[in-house]
């Protein structure tokens, strides 16, 4: 299994609509997909869930090691459409307390990894919460590529040399997985996208070539609580979506 971990301690960028349409489009092509939804705020994991059978989420995984991750693991549906190849582990808002409990348990940042080593898709996309706390510290330890969205906004930018500090620490190497994808482009705003595209030339080597524009379909698809592949696969957004899927691959 490879697994993508979507990270940026920063809200507001579009982490959760890149991990929802980026599992998406795995599953489009053919990959059995896991998505798990690792904020407590669960916004990526309801986008895909049915009525109210969920039963198992990841309090449990990170409450008991000896837990069946399988029983957690559930099929994603849309509109209560199944989605093939795409299943889902749930999160919740009783997560956030949870988390706060292992911080001082021993090898606390190996959890998330210990479980999905028994499980058997081909890939899995971790979406994190937005700040580098122990479920953050998860998913890096046991990604093999991690995303950082930024959007074209001055803050976007705050903390990005702190996070790929931090993944270089957790995964103990200099040459960190790490890719940055552009979100939320607009061409209309030339000196904000001239002054964003200066402040990342420093992260160059890191920096997909993929844009994701800022699209009102992709914000209609969000209300609709649909991934942009369903909700308009014509759009800028599912366009943008679709050749950041065939970069994405040339990585993992």
């Amino acid at each position: 299994m490879k697994k993508i971990a979507v990270i940026n301690q920063k809200g507001g960028v579009g982490k959760s609509t890149v991990a929802v349409s980026l599992s998406y489009g795995l599953a489009e092509n053919l990959k059995k997909t896991l998505l798990v939804d690792l904020d407590p705020q669960a916004h990526s994991c309801e986008i895909y869930r049915k009525n109210n059978d969920v039963n198992y989420t990841l309090k449990d995984l990170f409450t008991d090691i000896r837990f069946d991750v399988n029983r957690a693991v559930y099929p994603a549906y849309v509109k209560d459409k199944k989605i093939d190849n795409l299943d889902v582990i749930h999160s919740s808002i009783l997560f956030a307390k949870v988390a706060e409990q292992v911080s001082s348990r021993i090898h606390r940042e190996k959890i998330l990894h210990n479980h999905l080593r028994k499980l058997f898709h081909d890939y899995a996309v971790l979406d994190c919460p937005p700040n580098l706390g122990v479920i953050t510290i998860n998913a890096i330890y046991t990604a093999d590529l991690i995303i950082i969205p930024v959007s074209y906004d001055k803050g976007a930018l705050d903390g990005m040399a702190d996070l790929i500090e931090t993944v270089k620490e957790v995964k103990e190497t200099a040459e960190s997985p790490i890719l940055i994808v552009r979100n939320l482009f607009d061409t209309r705003n030339k000196q904000t996208n001239s002054y964003i595209d200066t402040e990342l030339e420093p992260f160059s080597k890191h920096m997909l070539t993929t844009k994701i524009r800022r699209t009102e379909s992709l914000n209609q698809s969000r209300i609709a609580g649909e991934p942009i592949q369903i909700y308009d696969a014509q759009s800028n957004g599912a366009l943008d979506y679709k050749e950041l899927m065939k970069e994405l691959i040339t990585h993992v």
